[in-house]
């Protein structure tokens, strides 16, 4: 197995690393805890890079003419301009980054359900619902790549769907600076049936960017590959393309197996489909065979492993 590359995360800043929540708390992450001796973190507090301290009057967003503002009730303050000058500033510089954590319930940053009030009183109407300024902007900025909130990363298949695409990612942000068609084909060589259990069709139109018949230049293809990627990674795996990953696997021993074996993994593939059988011990078992009849094209695959092997534990699930 290839090693695994440092993805560059960005996290906000109160989830683990300062003690810069509203109230003058630290968020304890176990998200965070688990994967930060594997990954590089860049985090920044919004709230407190514009001026406003620890603890502090909490503030909301407002709809005024339909537009977003940001106000501190207690004091009257409107910060809608000092948060979107800071925004067009801070941004930018988060770009070539593997992915994005935010932290949830946050008018600043968190990247969905945030309240939007009718006014800054207490007890005024709810308006409608969405994201942070930030969360907002980093959403609109860095669309195509993982983005999540902290809360939704308590759950395991979040967990392991949102690190499989950010490890990817990581990869190919390596590759991008080798600058060799040889990477880019060993790249695809080695994710092809990762790419499967998540879009067939997207998956072929990679490889025909790598088999590159117009022979364009190594960046404009990494570009090209980048850009389908992401189109790939924006739904999560389907159990009907991992059933179809699975017997195309189990197909490179299927001559080779004792009739038990052939019959024990159609079974377990049945009850897969069934949600009664675990995936883990099916990708386990295609992956020992693949051991045992030393078809390293096989154990090299990241389906089987798709970040570092201490994370399997946090991540496992068994259910798409």
């Amino acid at each position: 197995m290839t090693p695994f590359p440092r993805p560059k995360l960005y996290s906000s800043k109160c989830l683990g690393f300062c003690a810069c929540w509203w109230n003058g708390t630290i968020i304890n992450s176990d998200f965070i805890q688990n994967v930060e001796p594997y990954i590089d973190f860049v985090t920044h507090c919004p709230e407190v890079e514009i001026g406003l301290g620890v603890p502090r009057k909490w503030i909301r967003i407002v709809m005024k003419d339909d537009k977003k503002t940001l106000l501190q009730p207690a004091t009257g303050r409107d910060l809608t301009e000092e948060m979107n000058s800071y925004i067009e500033e801070i941004v930018p510089t988060l770009k070539g980054l593997d992915g994005y954590v935010l932290r949830g319930g946050s008018p600043s940053c968190s990247i969905s359900r945030v309240k939007y009030y009718r006014g800054a009183e207490k007890g005024s109407p709810v308006d409608s619902y969405g994201a942070g300024l930030f969360g907002g902007a980093i959403l609109d900025t860095y669309a195509g790549l993982p983005i999540e909130s902290d809360g939704r990363l308590r759950n395991q298949k979040i967990r392991e769907v949102f690190l499989t695409k950010v490890f990817a990612f990581a990869a190919l942000r390596e590759l991008e600076k080798s600058a060799r068609m040889k990477d880019l084909v060993e790249y695809h060589s080695r994710n092809k049936y990762l790419l499967m259990s998540y879009s067939q069709q997207r998956m072929r139109e990679l490889g025909r960017i790598v088999a590159n018949p117009d022979r364009l230049p190594i960046a404009e293809l990494v570009f090209r590959y980048k850009t389908t990627l992401m189109e790939l990674f924006s739904k999560g795996p389907r159990s009907s393309n991992v059933v179809n990953v699975l017997n195309k696997v189990y197909g490179y021993f299927s001559k080779q197996l004792s009739k038990g074996e052939k019959d024990h993994f159609h079974e377990q593939v049945k009850m897969f489909r069934a949600g009664k059988a675990s995936l883990t011990s099916i990708r386990e078992m295609l992956w020992l065979w693949g051991l045992r009849f030393d078809e390293e094209y096989i154990t090299s695959q990241t389906f089987f492993q798709p970040f570092p092997e201490a994370l399997n534990e946090f991540c496992k699930f068994d259910t798409y």
